[in-house]
């Protein structure tokens, strides 16, 4: 028992801002009556509202700011009192643009990008960046422009070396950040002051590692693929289908399979943008943070209580195609619904076919995972997490 929650108090605010499973359960001791937001009113008041965004990062601060920096390496020795005094100096910083996925394809179209500078390199670091939520780009400067040597997600760090340095070497000559960060979409980043590190950490650690010599030495060709996922978004995918174009014969079992389970409509098209001998095939890919949930107005789109899968309850589906227009990589379809005799079923009032939306669901239902990836005659197709596939 953690406690009893009063009138007029809110819970579960951080997991639903997250998408993530909540810490704790909570049950009624008598009758209740409970006001509920989805996290889509949550993050709509969040991002429009200063008010309640002030509240929402205070609470942030008092509850799970605590957690994560205990459980970091860096600030996981310090005691109760000294974690609450680095909470409390911490300062939350939000960059890049609230509706980033409505403009992400017009813009790539046009050989163009928007990634609001976190960080730059030749800059003089004042404190340790933690990104709260969202990813960012790592890069460092290369001929007349940049290349990516690494992009960070919830829980990395960014600056730590500099700041050691800075505080090992105070006269130094050079102390400036050896690369640059900038906002891929959305990134709530909690900013850790120099002097908060210097009082509690750097007596404490020994030289941390300097990991941007080694990647910014790697050829252009041997960073191809990285460069290439984050460009494209796809280090949102923790399930993502990849086809080895080397190995695959294009017999399309995997297809059938999926029409096979799912009463003979695919759940993903054979097709899809490629690098090197990799195609990224228009499936789901079930992101770390799925886009696709905002806006839907019933909620239907959600993640599943197991497993984390993003999943669509075709009860609550009205057909209304927001999740698919908002889907970057257009993995969402509409398809008309069948009967049990394949007739399209037709709504009553306006005789038109009805809708639903439609999507990769792992095969959720079935032993033995996804059947396009157990259909695959030459182990061509897999699914993969790209924070791993892209290094």
């Amino acid at each position: 028992n953690t406690g009893a929650i009063e009138t007029g108090a809110l819970f579960g605010e951080l997991a639903a801002l997250g998408r993530i499973p909540r810490t704790a359960t909570i049950f009624a001791d008598e009758d209740a009556e409970l006001l509920e937001i989805r996290w889509q009113g949550l993050r709509e008041l969040r991002a429009y509202n200063g008010e309640w965004k002030r509240m929402i990062d205070e609470r942030y601060r008092e509850t799970a700011l605590a957690a994560h920096l205990l459980e970091s390496k860096e600030f996981g020795h310090l005691d109760d009192d000294q974690i609450k005094d680095v909470a409390d100096r911490c300062i939350f910083e939000t960059y890049g643009s609230f509706d980033w996925y409505t403009s992400f394809q017009r813009l790539r179209s046009q050989g163009k990008s928007d990634e609001p500078v976190i960080a730059r390199q030749g800059d003089y670091p004042d404190g340790l960046l933690m990104v709260r939520a969202g990813f960012a780009r790592q890069t460092v400067k290369h001929g007349n422009g940049t290349k990516s040597i690494n992009y960070l997600g919830a829980g990395n760090n960014f600056g730590l070396h500099p700041l050691y340095n800075a505080w090992k070497n105070p006269g130094a000559e050079d102390l400036a950040l050896g690369s640059g960060l900038s906002a891929l979409g959305y990134v709530d980043v909690v900013r850790v002051p120099a002097s908060v590190l210097a009082e509690y950490v750097f007596p404490n650690i020994e030289q941390p590692v300097n990991t941007i010599v080694a990647a910014s030495q790697k050829t252009v060709a041997e960073d191809a693929l990285l460069e290439w996922a984050v460009d494209e978004r796809f280090i949102n995918g923790r399930q993502t289908m990849v086809i080895d174009l080397n190995s695959c014969v294009r017999c399309d079992d995997c297809v059938r399979a999926c029409a096979n389970s799912h009463d003979g409509n695919p759940r993903f098209r054979r097709h899809g943008k490629i690098v090197d001998n990799w195609m990224v095939a228009n499936a789901c890919m079930h992101c770390a943070d799925p886009v696709c949930m905002i806006g839907c107005p019933t909620g239907a789109i959600h993640r599943s209580m197991s497993g984390g899968m993003v999943v669509i309850n075709d009860d609550t589906c009205i057909g209304c195609g927001t999740c698919a227009n908002s889907c970057p990589y257009e993995n969402i379809s509409l398809v008309q619904i069948a009967d049990k005799q394949g007739m399209p079923v037709v709504d009553e009032a306006t005789h038109r076919p009805i809708m639903k939306a439609t999507k990769c669901d792992l095969c959720s239902d079935q032993l033995g995972g996804p059947a396009c990836v157990r259909a695959c005659p030459h182990d061509a197709l897999k699914r993969v997490d790209f924070r791993e596939f892209a290094h």
